[in-house]
């Protein structure tokens, strides 16, 4: 009927698209023709935001006396593939655009996947539409339409009422949900399940977004007195109740007791300040009242758990509820076949491990809100996720330039100088320090600092282990390297470094046993997962098996393409074996991103004293000497 005003008109919706989904830590991923297309790190900010844009554009369509346009909505909570354009992919898209097309205008429809995961934490309401058979979807997809949401009602005729204000989704963005999936079962099943290799979309944007700051200097210090690490235990303050466990409780079992203490005794081991379940016996653990509890107990979450029972079967679930917000967040599930199995298990080790991972999302979005940029706790936080998710050079020098910041602010904490020296040692390994011997001089003393301030913090300790064996004392760094997995066994970052040490020393069965231990990695925890692609890629070749080695390297520049390293093995790989015009590109690529990389500098990043490494080291040298890449300083 008139085309200006319909592009007028689209315009206008987009923006309340972008305003709206911003507001809840989505973002925009297309909008071809009249479709949007978008993803959030959480799925309660996904149904908060459609919820606020349907009421949005329902108002505008009711004050309008021009053209407006009526949207469906559908949402779906699952793995997609994100590429490096920022384009995202798979049954996780499909599905949402599906349940899209079962929408009335003006309306939401959700998946159970959504349902079961917000159903209860947003007052929201739902009628369920049932199995859906969906085009190109195999099975049928169980729907729900979204009919209220708190005090605003959404429906077919766009009668939203309330206030679903910006500011209100906003409240809801600190809950995480990240997704993950493996690139393909060949490379799954290569690193024997190590670790999954592509992330949803939304949490590849907050690497994305932040390197559009790469420029902004940190933030100056703050006058006023801080206690990092105190700040830090009191916001993750947590109270453990005992696991509901109804059936169990006809036959008297303390299995729902015996696990929230194996939880309990497993945060006191790590020094988080935690309410065991005696302190809140009082309270239902099938209702209790969170409020209250945070009140009482100067707590800011709760973590409570579930048991069913079913034939032999045991299947426990672990939850996390945000006091302030109401945000529920799934942490670990597992089956057991028996009481005992349960008991045997690591289960307290792994609920931590995930609380630990949801923490990391809760403040690094904190830390992100406007108005926290000068807030030394917060920017420590970003400076973590920035370490984490570093692939670059300036990444790190932004990583290392936060951990500075907060260690001014408070120069007793752990937290900050285990961080700082950590980030050194990241830029030292990255090929990135124009000095690389004095870099190393700097980390040292960033370590020895750390040290000080905690003898048997266990990422200081790693840290140390890390500098020795530079330093060419091989055992000394192994004996720091146990002594940190006495103190925490599962420490993921030790087991990485001392396989990687292992496997430079040629003692590739210890290194395997140690690798194997490196599980549940997070989609945010991009370094650990480069460590181990180093690692296996260094172990195949120290063997000879080149062609191994070369699978991993390309595989690795698929998932993380920002990064230059694996591009130096790559080249070296290719000049032995006579592909030249590959090498060159290669060592071309290489020297874009890592510019001050020489071969006495990757010496430095490969000791050892294992004459059998050695030789392969000399002929890994050999091949980047092929290659062009230049010897630099002795």
């Amino acid at each position: 009927m008139d085309d200006l005003a319909t592009l007028s008109a689209l315009d206008i919706a987009r923006q309340v698209f972008r305003t709206e989904a911003e507001a809840s830590d989505g973002r925009v991923v297309d909008t071809a023709g009249d479709s949007v297309l978008l993803v959030f790190e959480t799925a309660i900010g996904a149904v908060r935001a459609a919820a606020a844009i349907q009421h949005h554009l329902s108002q505008a369509h009711h004050d309008s006396t021009s053209l407006s346009l009526r949207f469906r909505i559908g949402i779906h909570l699952g793995d997609v593939i994100e590429k490096a354009d920022g384009t995202v992919y798979g049954d996780g898209v499909n599905i949402a655009a599906r349940l899209q097309a079962i929408a009335e205008p003006g309306g939401v429809v959700v998946s159970q996947s959504i349902h079961d995961t917000c159903a209860d934490h947003l007052g929201a309401a739902f009628e369920d539409i049932g199995q859906q058979r969906v085009k190109n979807i195999a099975k049928p997809v169980r729907a729900f339409r979204l009919v209220r949401l708190r005090d605003v009602p959404v429906n077919a005729h766009g009668e939203g009422r309330g206030t679903a204000s910006t500011q209100d989704a906003g409240r809801w963005s600190l809950a995480g949900w990240t997704g993950r999936l493996a690139s393909s079962k060949r490379w799954r099943v290569g690193l024997s399940g190590l670790f999954g290799a592509c992330l949803v979309g939304a949490a590849l944007l907050v690497a994305q977004g932040f390197r559009s700051e790469g420029a902004r200097q940190p933030p100056p210090a703050v006058a006023s007195p801080v206690n990092i690490d105190q700040e830090i235990m009191s916001r993750r303050a947590t109270a453990v109740l005992a696991f509901v466990d109804k059936q169990g409780a006809k036959s008297s079992s303390t299995l729902g007791d015996d696990l929230a203490d194996a939880v309990a005794a497993r945060l006191l081991r790590d020094g988080q300040r935690v309410i065991g379940r005696a302190a809140t016996m009082h309270q239902d653990p099938s209702a209790p009242d969170f409020v209250r509890i945070g009140q009482e107990q100067g707590v800011r979450f709760v973590l409570a758990g579930r048991i069913r029972r079913e034939a032999d079967n045991i299947q426990v679930d672990a939850y996390l509820t945000e006091i302030a917000s109401g945000a529920v967040f799934r942490l670990h599930e597992d089956e057991f076949k028996s009481e005992e199995e349960a008991m045997r298990s690591a289960y307290g080790s792994a609920v931590v491990r995930a609380l630990n991972a949801r923490y990391y999302e809760i403040e690094t979005v904190r830390a992100r809100l406007p108005g926290h940029e000068k807030d030394p706790v917060d920017v420590l936080a970003l400076a973590l996720r920035d370490l984490d998710r570093a692939n670059t050079p300036e990444e790190l020098d932004r990583a290392r330039s936060q951990f500075e910041f907060a260690a001014n602010a408070d120069p007793g904490s752990v937290e900050a100088s285990s961080g700082l020296a950590l980030a050194h040692l990241a830029q030292f390994y990255c090929l990135c320090s124009a000095s690389p011997r004095e870099k190393l001089d700097v980390a040292e003393k960033a370590v020895r600092r750390a040290l000080d301030l905690a003898p048997d913090s266990p990422q200081s300790l790693v840290a140390w282990g890390d500098i020795l064996f530079l330093r060419r004392r091989p055992e000394d760094a192994l004996r720091v390297w146990r002594k940190a997995l006495e103190i925490t066994p599962d420490y993921q970052n030790a087991h990485v470094r001392m396989a990687s040490a292992l496997i430079n020393q040629g003692q590739l069965a210890d290194a395997r046993v140690h690798l194997a231990r490196v599980t549940d990695l997070r989609p945010f925890q991009m370094r650990r997962q480069q460590w181990l692609l180093q690692s296996l890629a260094d172990a195949s070749f120290s063997q000879g098996h080149d062609d191994e080695a070369y699978e991993i390297l390309r595989n690795w520049t698929a998932e993380f393409p920002n990064n230059g390293k694996p591009y130096l093995m790559m080249a070296a790989i290719d000049v032995l074996h006579g592909r030249n015009a590959e090498a060159a590109a290669n060592m071309a690529r290489h020297r874009q991103m890592l510019p001050l990389s020489t071969i006495s500098y990757v010496v430095l990043t490969y000791p050892s004293t294992n004459p059998g490494f050695l030789s392969q080291r000399e002929r890994l040298v050999a091949g980047l000497r092929k290659a062009g890449l230049p010897e630099g300083d002795k």
